[in-house]
């Protein structure tokens, strides 16, 4: 089952993001509100915002509501709450506002409908997971963002599922190569030097740039000294550099400038704050990889599946079966699925396996 790939490491929260708007990340989320449902799983669900509408704010067309089941906990703004006529217990607020009011948590006792509108930042997501874990809860489904400029929900939680679509580029090449880039953002490695890690997670105020040498010596510049910056401190200090941390958005413009004027060969590692932080296009990527450069992340996330959707508002439906194998090609180990045929693709086998219980 769908389900079983975040249990069996014993993940207690998920996010599900999507590749872009409308690329099946709702749906996903039904999934495992159902099979956590058939499995007798103590579910809470919320969102990164509003989600869970009816019409798509942008291309109008149907989205699956979000069912929910009694005993299931919710946390949305209370408007909402009101706005469902479920049956349910407050168990609480969270001091997280939104446009239709405060989140509040509430257990639901009968079976309906209901629009997520959760916390908006990963502080607060993080805080009402905190106040969750009173509840004895065995899953946290969190519908996540669909761009990765806002991929908070992931790292608050324990792990993600990335809804990959044709919405996303209609032409098979884009497609791939679009989701190729965005993984290999997503999966970027932790740093794991527990000396370098604490030092540039102590980095506070305006902070844009540390440079951590072999022996040990830290050298800092500010969002404004990096702005007015010269090549002669990229030129003396990265030749001693065996760590590079850019804090806040690692652009390609910022990689230029270090680049730029760095002595050659280039031999340090480069450290953003998390994905969402990374903001470097294909060019770059492959710039990184041809001067050795190796890029990781100080708060890495974890992909535990990937689903696909075959339906693209404009043109239909692309074939679903060469979607699965293409996707699941290039994702692999990462299991793959069409959740709506119920199927996985597993590699070294002519066929694509069914998903029991899809």
């Amino acid at each position: 089952m769908f389900l079983a790939e975040i249990l069996k490491n014993h993940f207690r929260s998920v996010a599900i993001i999507g590749m872009a708007k409308n690329t099946g990340k709702t749906f996903t989320f039904n999934q495992l509100l159902m099979e956590g449902q058939k499995r007798g799983l103590k579910l809470a669900l919320t969102s990164i915002g509003l989600d869970g509408e009816e019409r798509d704010s942008l291309l109008r067309h149907k989205k699956p509501p979000i069912t929910v089941f009694p005993g299931m906990i919710v946390a949305t703004a209370k408007q909402l709450l009101l706005a469902s006529r479920l049956d349910c217990e407050i168990l609480g607020t969270t001091g997280a506002f939104t446009p239709l009011g405060e989140v509040v948590v509430a257990r639901v006792l009968s079976q309906g409908r209901i629009v997520l509108a959760g916390p908006g930042t990963g502080h607060e997501l993080a805080s009402l997971k905190e106040q969750l874990a009173a509840f004895d809860l065995d899953l946290l489904l969190v519908d996540g963002a669909a761009d990765r400029r806002s991929l908070s929900a992931p790292l608050v939680t324990d792990t993600a599922v990335l809804a990959v679509g044709v919405e996303a580029a209609w032409e098979r090449r884009q497609l791939l190569a679009k989701l190729q880039h965005l993984l290999t953002v997503l999966t970027l490695p932790g740093l794991t030097d527990l000396g370098a890690l604490e030092c540039f997670q102590a980095a506070q105020g305006e902070t844009k740039l540390m440079v951590l040498s072999a022996a040990g010596a830290v050298h800092s510049l500010t969002r404004t000294e990096f702005a007015a910056s010269d090549a002669c401190f990229y030129g003396s200090q990265l030749t001693e550099a065996k760590y590079v941390y850019v804090r806040g958005m690692l652009t390609d413009a910022v990689l230029t400038k270090i680049l730029g004027s760095a002595a050659r060969p280039a031999s340090f590692t480069l450290a953003a704050s998390d994905p969402t932080a990374v903001f470097l296009g294909p060019g770059s990527l492959q710039r990184l990889a041809a001067s050795g450069i190796e890029l990781r992340v100080l708060r890495p996330l974890h992909l535990s599946a990937v689903t696909v959707s075959p339906f693209h508002s404009r043109y239909g439906y692309a074939h679903p079966l060469r979607l699965l194998e293409d996707v699941g090609r290039l994702v692999y180990p990462v299991p793959c699925f069409d959740l709506r045929l119920g199927l996985r693709y597993v590699p070294d086998k002519e066929e694509i396996d069914a998903v029991p219980g899809c």
